[in-house]
């Protein structure tokens, strides 16, 4: 993980498929629950849409951030995932 300018990176390839989500999910509770308005930004090495289908479906998170991602020339997959504007 590394601070960005306004928000988190966390690269996922290096952990273990089965830590991921849960981690995501941690890290995002913990944003909600300080009222974070930083961004977080993942790096995977898959397309991480399901992830973002996820959250919504989360009764934590349901609506409380967007999810967009896309596909870096190197192939790795980065998913932006931020506060929604209410």
């Amino acid at each position: 993980m590394s601070p960005a300018a306004h928000g988190l990176v966390v690269d996922l390839r290096g952990l273990a498929p089965a830590m991921r989500r849960p981690i995501v999910f941690s890290i995002v509770d913990k944003m909600i629950e300080v009222d974070c308005q930083d961004s977080l930004v993942l790096i995977c090495d898959h397309d991480p849409s399901g992830l973002g289908y996820q959250l919504d479906l989360r009764r934590e998170s349901r609506g409380c951030y967007e999810f967009d991602c896309d596909q870096r020339m190197d192939g790795a997959w980065v998913a932006l995932v931020r506060r929604r504007l209410t």
